[in-house]
């Protein structure tokens, strides 16, 4: 079943609908909605109805959708009946009706084939769980022509349990659209056709009818034979910049695509989360904080640079297995040949016991490097060191300046804007011998960390060479194309301003 892009007209008058609807078919939606809810005296004025359907040149679908399932309209009983008995014998090709708020109505159309095709729809207001959504689903189907159900998203592990579902009904070969609501609600409209919805909701620029619906234009390209998706898993996400950092990437290599972050809350990481992201439609995924050791272990093949570290930050789909690559490492060497950090022979501190002290170790001790690992709970670090092949030094013995290093590196999110960005995370002590002082956190592109260090005399550097590096060598593992960093470095830039 092919998948159609449905553009929502929000407009509340006539004219609007004329010109919103020509706009809208010239971006490439194949059917637009018109929001009866939202023009103006509908309910009052004679006429009004078979005006919106004919300032409409194409496709349309007419929904009324009540104030209960976030809608406009207020009518409800016998004159909400009444009007939309009137709307099924009008032109439209389709009619939304609501489960509740329509349930008498659908039962009266119970096998009559004739007329435009009804859409039998459930709109939650809260997130829902499995069952919920798939109960909805299920009634839907078994009333109308199209089953559709929508529910907020809060992060993205509700999103992945509705394209659960929607994979679970196509092989049914039911006839059916879900989506899920807010910004990571996002990929089920993006992998819509994956997931097997016959319908996917969109919106003209700035004039959106849900939250999270994707512009016309954007979602029409993501329906079209190589366009790629790609996301970010981690949490917290909001910080990140490299959704602009990609997708400027993707512009300079002449693909159509989109780049997700995707808020997933720890347990939420999972070996089926996962395949059902590649399944419905993600050519590649990104890895950050705190999944990447998860990231490793529910992988089916490591390359090199994950084996090396026990961690990956970069997801790709081959023959149905998922492979694991580390392209930290990569990145970090790029930060240190760009701002020319020797290291060779160089004592290094590593703070951190996380996926990102995984590849610092690992750059340092192929460039010659002596390498010690601290953290705030020095069992991890332990831990980390044991399975690096490194040196462990508890953090209490770094912060009394017992040991003296020539490279410092920041490998935790400690110092990131939105989170923990008043925070320091290099102990005092080991700025006395004037280390070089790498933060791996880019955002903001000077934390309080490097103010510290360079008030002690010593040179800093922020993560963005390695943020840009690492995203550069996962653009090439996922699409053989590779991309221009200096376009991605100046996306990136932008976004941090």
């Amino acid at each position: 079943m092919m998948t159609l892009v449905v553009a929502s007209l929000v407009e509340r008058g006539i004219a609007g609908v004329a010109r919103s609807s020509k706009e809208a078919f010239a971006a490439g939606a194949d059917v637009v909605e018109v929001r009866l809810d939202h023009i103006h005296g509908l309910e009052r004025k004679a006429g009004l109805l078979e005006a919106a359907r004919s300032a409409v040149d194409g496709p349309a679908i007419a929904t009324l959708r009540s104030a209960r399932e976030g809608g406009l309209s207020r009518c409800t009983g016998a004159s909400r009946a009444r009007l939309l008995t009137t709307v099924l014998d009008s032109e439209f090709e389709y009619v939304d009706l609501e489960l509740v708020a329509d349930r008498k109505l659908l039962e009266s159309r119970s096998g009559i084939s004739s007329g435009p095709k009804v859409i039998g729809s459930y709109h939650f207001r809260r997130p829902a769980t499995r069952s919920e959504i798939r109960g909805q689903l299920e009634r839907a189907c078994e009333s109308v022509d199209i089953g559709k159900v929508a529910a907020p998203c809060n992060h993205a592990s509700h999103a992945v349990a509705i394209a659960d579902i929607g994979l679970e009904f196509s092989k049914k070969k039911r006839r059916f659209a879900v989506m899920g609501m807010g910004t990571q609600g996002q990929l089920t409209r993006a992998c819509a056709a994956g997931i097997g919805s016959e319908l996917v909701y969109a919106s003209l620029p700035g004039n959106p009818a849900a939250p999270g619906q994707l512009d016309v234009a954007l979602q029409s390209d993501l329906l079209r034979k190589g366009a790629v998706v790609l996301g970010l898993v981690g949490h917290p996400v909001t910080h990140s910049v490299s959704k602009p950092m990609q997708e400027a990437a993707l512009r300079s290599v002449g693909l159509k695509g989109v780049y997700m972050p995707l808020d997933v809350p720890l347990g939420g990481m999972s070996r089926g989360a996962v395949t059902t992201l590649f399944k419905v439609g993600f050519s590649g995924l990104n890895v950050t904080i705190p999944h990447k050791k998860k990231a490793f272990d529910i992988c089916d093949t490591h390359r090199p640079s994950a084996a090396s570290t026990g961690a990956v930050n970069t997801l790709r789909w081959t023959k149905g297995k998922i492979v694991g690559e580390n392209t930290d490492v990569f990145g970090l060497m790029k930060l240190l040949d760009a701002k020319k950090v020797f290291t060779k022979g160089v004592d290094s501190l590593v703070i951190g016991a996380g996926g990102a002290a995984r590849a610092a170790c690992r750059v340092l001790l192929d460039g010659g490097s002596v390498v010690t690992v601290a953290a705030r709970r020095d069992g991890r670090a332990r831990a980390l060191a044991r399975s690096c092949g490194v040196n462990a030094e508890s953090f209490s013995s770094t912060s009394a300046g017992t040991s003296s290093y020539g490279i410092v590196v920041n490998a935790t999110p400690v110092g990131t804007r939105g989170t923990r960005s008043e925070e320091v995370n290099i102990p005092e002590g080991v700025l006395e011998g004037r280390p070089v002082f790498i933060d791996l956190v880019y955002n903001p592109p000077v934390t309080r960390s490097m103010k510290l260090a360079r008030d002690r005399g010593c040179i800093a550097h922020g993560g963005l060479e390695m943020l840009v590096g690492q995203g550069a060598e996962s653009f090439r593992i996922w699409t053989g194309c590779t991309p221009d960093p200096s376009v991605m470095r100046t996306a990136a830039r932008r976004a941090l301003r």
